[in-house]
């Protein structure tokens, strides 16, 4: 398999200034957040769609990835909502985290569910077979299942295409590894990006993307350019009392299981597909192919 260019070994992207919603005197493109990796109730997060874009409004977020394990269920229904309401000041991009055997992994811009217990190559392929960007989400963790630093080089040796690397996830799942993991970034030259990996509401934002322009075909855009960036560092999430994360981690256990089992045999996510790009939406260029699936979304076959 042949990967998207990539910048030299070790070259990093460089914040000269960060933008904030003051007008912009200067040159300097402004810079917008993304929260690419949250949970919502219909996985086991605990925050409802409509609650995960309130708070996406409150904390500034111009883009967020719905990553609910194995399914597209929370982004449909935040796509619904959107649609429904006409929020345009929020760009959903469609998102999933793949239990794959060899470690949770993250596909943005997909259309449908990737099959769960798979191999971590394979899931590389159907996410790419969709259009969509490959992410390692919180590097070599060990609190939960992580891709390791063995498995991540082996990848890149045989060229898989993987775009981008979670350099900052503010939940305990690599807390002890992301230096060793931005470290490693040097040599491995993935794009950057933060997210929360939020499974409540109150955790929203507490990590996040910067990156260039508004929209998700931007922050398509900048990962394959390497213009995004971590963010989220200067403020530790909200602490919360030990008997929310209790109470998580029993739907997580209990409710949550069921249902994606009777999901993956019953229903089918791929009912909707996005909206590809106009060319005055997204210049046809090497890091922005013409069939790359934007932010909008119609059903199949309207």
């Amino acid at each position: 398999m042949r990967s998207e260019p990539a910048r030299p070994m070790g070259q990093l992207p460089v914040m000269t200034e960060t933008v904030t919603s003051e007008t912009n005197t200067t040159n300097t493109p402004r810079l917008s957040k993304a929260d690419l990796h949250m949970h919502t109730n219909l996985g086991d997060g605990t925050a409802s769609p409509q609650r995960v874009l309130s708070e996406a409004r409150r904390r500034g977020l111009k883009v967020i990835a719905i990553t609910d394990h194995d399914h597209l269920e929370g982004a449909k229904r935040t796509q619904e909502i959107i649609d429904r309401e006409g929020i345009t000041d929020i760009h959903l991009i469609w998102g999933i985290e793949v239990t794959t055997r060899e470690g949770h992994f993250l596909g943005l811009f997909t259309k449908q569910r990737v099959k769960m217990l798979t191999h971590v190559e394979e899931a590389i392929e159907a996410i790419k077979g969709q259009g969509g960007l490959c992410v390692i989400p919180h590097p070599l963790g060990r609190l939960v299942p992580s891709l390791s630093r063995r498995k991540i080089e082996e990848l890149l040796n045989k060229g898989y295409p993987i775009d981008a690397i979670e350099l900052y996830n503010p939940s305990p799942a690599n807390a002890a590894m992301r230096e060793q993991a931005r470290t490693l970034n040097e040599q491995w030259g993935l794009a950057e990006t933060g997210s929360s990996d939020a499974h409540f509401w109150q955790h929203i934002g507490a990590g996040y993307t910067l990156f260039p322009g508004e929209t998700a075909g931007d922050l398509r855009t900048a990962i394959l350019a390497h213009t995004s960036h971590e963010g989220g560092q200067e403020q530790p999430p909200e602490r919360l009392p030990i008997s929310a994360y209790i109470a998580q981690s029993a739907w997580a256990m209990i409710v949550d299981p069921p249902r994606k089992i009777s999901r993956m045999l019953l229903t089918r996510d791929a009912g909707y597909t996005l909206t590809l790009p106009t060319p005055s939406d997204t210049p046809n260029t090497p890091n922005t192919p013409s069939n790359a699936p934007q932010d909008t979304l119609t059903r199949a076959g309207s």
